[in-house]
């Protein structure tokens, strides 16, 4: 197939090609990420095995000239219609490569970030005596995926008596999580002890904003008076507080909840409990 330039301005059909292509790629790219992500491993190794990177043929008539803009983006039409996987393993690659240098600089930042993450007075914890991992996590109480991995990291704890974890806050869905983060930490500073019960209660909940903070709050038994002076005596502070931890989430790598840092690698999104077990085993080896 041969492209006439007859009737045709060369830079007008180079614009042309180059917005189908971009938005055909943009569109496909969007498809097979969240499509992607739906799959178990066995399905994506399926796939590939059956697509196998060949180009196939769009079936147009190779000897006939395109000289027009119609003519154009059948070609192209055609030639996605026929491999769209060709696109998706382009996207693919890209991808794999940004996350492969997302992790590197992760890794870095994270051993530069030790005692931010580690040892921060500011955060409450879960530390049983005896401990020897620990795990940090970054979290909104108005992310689904929390509340998902929140039974995950319950589970792990009742299983494993020597995890500790270190909470972050998080705060990035709107105002209702900024309300329920700031609370946390007004209660981290009243009663640090009850804690755990304090965000097990709310992470539990659908309901949202301060109002649902504080019925945790009561569900945890503290003292709700003492949470509403703190919240308003260290108001300062609270915000700090929050705004460190979201630049310290951001600065290795953190732009979702849930995150957990374990060892110097950054996790992102919730892991099944097997995953968690796995990667504690491998650092308690090291």
């Amino acid at each position: 197939m041969s492209f006439s330039k007859k009737n045709q301005k060369p830079s007008s059909l180079k614009l042309v090609i180059s917005s189908i292509i971009i938005a055909s790629i943009a569109g496909i790219a969007y498809f097979s990420y969240t499509k992607n992500n739906e799959k178990t491993d066995s399905d994506k190794k399926e796939a590939t095995a059956e697509t196998a990177n060949e180009i196939k043929s769009t079936g147009l008539d190779p000897d006939k000239d395109v000289s027009d803009v119609k003519g154009v983006e059948e070609v192209v039409a055609k030639w996605i219609e026929s491999n769209p996987q060709a696109i998706i393993n382009s996207v693919q690659n890209m991808q794999k490569k940004m996350m492969e240098e997302q992790t590197k600089n992760a890794q870095k930042n994270i051993g530069q970030k030790t005692n931010e993450l580690f040892n921060d007075a500011n955060s409450p914890q879960h530390a049983p005596e005896g401990y020897d991992v620990s795990i940090v996590e970054f979290y909104d109480y108005a992310c689904g995926y929390c509340k998902k991995a929140q039974t995950t990291v319950d589970e792990l704890l009742k299983s494993d008596i020597k995890v500790r974890i270190i909470y972050k806050d998080f705060p990035i869905l709107g105002e209702p999580s900024q309300e329920m983060s700031k609370v946390s930490v007004a209660v981290n500073m009243v009663a640090p002890g009850s804690f755990r019960k304090f965000h097990d209660a709310l992470m539990k909940t659908n309901e949202r904003g301060k109002s649902a903070a504080m019925k945790a709050v009561k569900t945890a038994g503290i003292d709700a008076k003492k949470v509403e002076e703190i919240l308003k005596s260290k108001k300062s502070e609270i915000e700090k507080i929050l705004q460190d931890n979201v630049a310290l989430g951001s600065s290795i790598g953190i732009n979702g909840t849930p995150g957990f840092v374990l060892g110097e690698e950054l996790i992102p999104g919730a892991m099944e409990l097997a995953t968690f077990k796995e990667k504690i085993n491998t650092l308690r080896t090291k």
